[in-house]
């Protein structure tokens, strides 16, 4: 049994790599002779996970873990990404501390149970109800990359195994108080790996886990 499910898994792997080299994925036989196509099936299982969005949660602590401010770094994955996915809390923040909304160039997506809406003319969505099955549609919706910022937010796409990618920035200082940049509460099993790891120009440090 167990051979088998390593062929499999090294099948699927080599199926995966021709599809990205868009060369046709041979097909096998099982042990009764009939044509299985594990390659096909990997090819649309690695289909599926390319046309979807990337959820990607910024994060940025303080040496003991308290939340601090964003900086330029962020604004640089802002422009980078297709849209902007925040919490109620961090709209009204980014409100007050500009006097405006200073996200034009993005859409950006509040998750919120009915907050006040500050930004008619903006490109700004609200998202109320099931916000875990708006999330999975937004997932589904394309491919690109979606810049998700705090806490609230962050806690859900954690609970509900929906971020991708968790960018870390950990600046050089201490904050003192109980509240956490990064709160989750349900662990979904899932594993995460460090997929680089770099001090900036500024001494801040920021690592980049990616879910396996």
């Amino acid at each position: 049994m167990y051979s088998a499910m390593f062929m499999l898994c090294a099948y699927t792997a080599w199926a995966c790599l021709f599809c990205l080299l868009g060369m046709p994925v041979p097909s096998c036989r099982n042990s009764v002779g009939s044509r299985c196509s594990f390659g096909c099936k990997a090819g649309i299982i690695l289909k599926n996970t390319l046309n979807m969005k990337q959820i990607s949660l910024h994060v940025y602590q303080s040496i003991d873990g308290c939340p601090v401010p964003s900086d330029k770094h962020f604004d640089a994955a802002v422009d980078a990404s297709g849209c902007v996915l925040i919490d109620e809390e961090t709209y009204l923040r980014i409100y007050l501390n500009h006097l405006g909304w200073p996200i034009t160039a993005k859409e950006t997506f509040v998750v919120t149970n009915g907050c006040i809406d500050l930004t008619e003319n903006e490109r700004v969505k609200f998202i109320q109800g099931d916000a875990v099955a708006e999330l999975q549609r937004m997932k589904e919706d394309g491919d690109g990359t979606v810049v998700a910022y705090g806490e609230e937010i962050g806690a859900l796409l954690l609970d509900n195994g929906l971020a991708d990618e968790i960018t870390v920035t950990t600046v050089p200082m201490l904050v003192g108080g109980g509240e956490k940049a990064l709160e989750c509460g349900l662990h979904d099993g899932g594993a995460w790996i460090v997929r680089s790891n770099k001090v900036l120009v500024d001494g801040k440090m920021r690592t980049v886990y990616g879910r396996v």
